[in-house]
């Protein structure tokens, strides 16, 4: 994954003046469920085509009640970003994202989550830096102990995009 977002950086430097975005969000997690928390999220953007950016996860701290989760490091999640181009500041994308986490095979650690993600965003520029509101739907699925189960969680998530000058 290094590899790739190595790639992702040396495709942002020919891209553009501001290709690489680094985004600081909140989320709202499991929305829909008693179990609601919140989640710390940071990542970088870039664009691949006018109308498609990748965004990759560095960082995401979960903040269920009874303990919290930290993930970090370079593609901690992986999305595509489909982009509508509007005359105007506001700009709608679709989202579509993968996620994958494995733990370690000893107890208590031996699971495996796949988490699909998808939804709707949108992105408003403010001067020098851009907000954004999404909202979506994740579907997980995982194995503890080699049994299988999947759920769903549909999140909310607000941010701001910071450009980064290269």
């Amino acid at each position: 994954m290094k590899k790739l977002f190595a790639v992702a950086i040396a495709v942002s430097i020919f891209s553009g003046l501001y290709a690489l975005n680094l985004g600081l969000g909140v989320a709202y997690q499991d929305v829909t469920e008693d179990a609601r928390y919140l989640a710390v999220k940071a990542d970088a953007r870039v664009p691949v085509l006018p109308i498609l950016d990748w965004r990759a996860g560095l960082l995401n701290v979960a903040l269920p009640d009874g303990g919290k989760a930290i993930h970090f490091g370079t593609s901690v999640s992986s999305d595509l970003l489909i982009k509508f181009p509007m005359p105007a500041s506001f700009q709608p994308y679709l989202v579509m994202g993968l996620w994958f986490d494995m733990g370690l095979e000893d107890e208590p650690l031996d699971y495996t989550v796949l988490k699909l993600k998808a939804g709707l965003g949108g992105e408003m520029g403010l001067g020098g830096v851009n907000a954004y509101l999404e909202g979506g739907l994740d579907k997980f699925n995982w194995t503890k102990d080699g049994d299988p189960a999947t759920s769903q969680e549909i999140y909310v998530q607000i941010g701001v995009l910071l450009p980064v000058g290269l």
